[in-house]
């Protein structure tokens, strides 16, 4: 770019409001200006330019072919840095930037849709970046920056994090139509431990809970099978190598399976599911909106 161009917001605008009126006189008035400032601006940004913006009669201005392209790239450079500050006040207020959230797969899938429709609707602006992963891997990505808060259980947060109580979900065996189990709305983990059991790998968050359960019970049932994925899981089961213990909010991404579930009790356990965040860490206004839209709308 020639360094000698140096042209202010203030003379594009200028330049584009002479371009639009095709008048001097009328253009002045628009801006709230005399003839002669306009005339005096217009004129010392031909200078900076280093070529005549305007041709000039006694009843109209027209643009030269310099200042037609000037006019082509000024609009455009114009309503850049007018979206911006748009953006900016929406940022400002919490109605606009993006927000990054980690999350477990199974939150991701069921219960943070309904939300990301929800937001659409009141905050349209407001962008949703959505990492399902595993626990650790959420809790790694929180304390090193690049999600703005996790969606996860809260077993095992480091000190350094801090967590907002969000929803409980509750363990079901999960086992298919023709198995002992169809037809009962509970199960007991004494049960579930007599069966095959078709378990998620050691990385998930609910392989702890499922083991500290039967370790508590003192129960040692037989694994037929690990998977870390919750489909893969599903197709195991499906394929009758086995049962699973699952929560609530899992069920739904086995259902291509067509498996049937019972609550499990004696006792019942249930996952907490926090918003876990860095304490004195500064988050943006929208991040504090989907913040307490989440706990709104799961509590």
């Amino acid at each position: 770019m020639d360094p000698s161009i140096d042209l202010s917001l203030r003379d594009l605008r200028l330049i584009l409001e002479v371009a639009e009126k095709q008048s001097f006189t009328v253009a002045a008035e628009a801006v709230h200006m005399s003839q002669s400032a306009l005339s005096r601006a217009v004129n010392e940004a031909e200078r900076r330019v280093g070529a005549r913006l305007f041709e000039r009669t006694t009843r109209s201005v027209e643009p030269t072919a310099v200042g037609r392209e000037l006019v082509r790239l000024g609009s455009a450079m114009v309503e850049h840095y007018e979206r911006g500050l748009r953006e900016l006040v929406l940022f400002r207020d919490g109605l606009g930037g993006i927000v990054r959230i980690a999350a477990l797969p199974s939150i991701a899938a069921t219960m943070l849709p309904a939300i990301v429709a929800e937001l659409r609707v009141t905050s349209p602006d407001i962008v949703l970046d959505i990492a399902d992963t595993l626990a650790h891997v959420a809790t790694e990505q929180l304390l090193t920056s690049r999600v703005d808060f996790a969606i996860t259980v809260d077993e095992g947060l480091p000190d350094e994090l801090a967590l907002t109580p969000l929803t409980k979900d509750r363990f079901h065996a999960v086992f298919r139509d023709d198995h002992p189990f169809h037809g009962r709305d509970q199960v007991t983990w004494a049960d579930l431990a007599e069966q095959p059991i078709v378990s998620f790998g050691e990385a998930s968050s609910l392989r702890a809970l499922t083991d500290e359960t039967f370790s508590r019970l003192r129960l040692a049932p037989a694994q037929a099978a690990e998977a870390q994925n919750i489909a893969v899981i599903a197709g195991l089961v499906a394929a009758g190598l086995g049962v699973a213990a699952a929560p609530a909010m899992v069920l739904p991404l086995m259902s291509f399976a067509g498996l049937s579930s019972a609550e499990l009790v004696e006792p019942t356990v249930d996952r907490d599911l926090v918003l876990a965040y860095v304490p004195g860490r500064s988050i943006s206004p929208a991040a504090q909106h989907v913040a307490t839209t989440l706990r709104t709308s799961l509590a």
